[in-house]
């Protein structure tokens, strides 16, 4: 059985990376180890339950609830990877903790659960789209957790069990099993994100060093030459280049004047700050801020790459 799992899970992690470029596959991974995650921890509910609590009924809710999770690896990341949808799981998820916090007693540490939720939460969301998210859920959990404290556990007396003391002990060791396996996941996908990012930019300067390898071979028949000897008919031979370059640019910034379009059509050629100071006649500074002038007229984020940009969107 379990070796059928594993194959089942094998066989969609490998569709997968057939299916998407390497940036989705990520992402696509992320959520998938997390829901398998989650399915393990409510496994272990569901064995904590029958074997330690003597819980049937809890024990088929946390098993229909796994088998539920598992069953979402199947899903289209479209519908996956939806924020509200992934806000209504984790909202049920919060309250799923917070009965079982208050039906076990304060004794049992249930509450243990809400650090494993707000860690899987940093890999679900991006913080820059869905932040009024992540604040609601996580003021979620801190309120379920001061609302047990400041009651001392007295809300919703019909549904505490009343547990035994060893049975409160095995709950707490659990829970410790469980927050100890959260952080290690999570410090695994903090070190494979970090990965990533570091792939990504040795990617990006290899590509930006193929680009202006390739950009100086295709202006190597005057352009180049003629830009950086400062000579007059340089814009006169860009246009004959480039014919709508700057029709095109003033489309999308028409506030831009003349010196700004010369540094974009030396941008076009892919020209470091150094080589444009010396086309044009100035300092490294005086260039610096009209780059710094023209992004700001672009509304390019500070790390956006100027060059790239004016190369491949003109």
């Amino acid at each position: 059985m379990v070796k059928k799992l594993s194959s089942f899970i094998s066989e969609i992690f490998k569709k997968k990376k057939l299916d998407k470029d390497e940036i989705e596959y990520e992402k696509s991974l992320f959520f998938d180890i997390y829901t398998l995650v989650l399915v393990f921890i409510l496994v272990c509910n569901v064995i904590l339950n029958v074997f330690f609590l003597d819980e049937r009924i809890y024990a088929g809710i946390f098993f229909g609830m796994g088998l539920f999770m598992l069953c979402t690896l199947l899903w289209p990341d479209k519908i996956r990877f939806n924020r509200y949808l992934l806000f209504l799981l984790f909202l049920l998820l919060g309250g799923v903790v917070f009965y079982c916090d208050i039906a076990s007693g304060k004794a049992a540490m249930n509450y243990l659960s809400y650090i494993s939720l707000s860690i899987a939460i940093a890999f679900f969301f991006d913080y820059n789209k869905d932040k009024y998210i992540i604040i609601t859920l996580v003021g979620l959990f801190i309120f379920y957790f001061l609302l047990s404290i400041i009651t001392d556990y007295s809300v919703f007396a019909s549904i505490h069990q009343n547990l035994s003391p060893q049975e409160q002990w095995y709950i707490r060791v659990y829970k410790a099993m469980e927050i100890c396996f959260c952080t290690f996941v999570g410090m695994y996908f903090i070190y494979r994100k970090e990965q990533m990012i570091i792939k990504y930019y040795i990617e990006k300067e290899k590509l930006h060093d193929l680009i202006k390898k390739t950009d100086r071979l295709n202006f190597s028949d005057g352009l180049y030459e003629l830009a950086m000897s400062r000579n007059s008919l340089f814009i006169t031979y860009f246009k004959s280049e480039f014919p709508v370059y700057f029709e095109n640019i003033l489309k999308t910034c028409p506030n831009l004047i003349s010196s700004e379009l010369e540094i974009c059509a030396l941008l076009k050629l892919n020209l470091s700050t150094k080589e444009i100071a010396q086309a044009t006649n100035t300092t490294v500074r005086a260039v610096e801020n009209k780059k710094y002038r023209i992004r700001k007229k672009f509304n390019l984020p500070s790390d956006a790459d100027l060059n790239l940009y004016i190369i491949q969107a003109f």
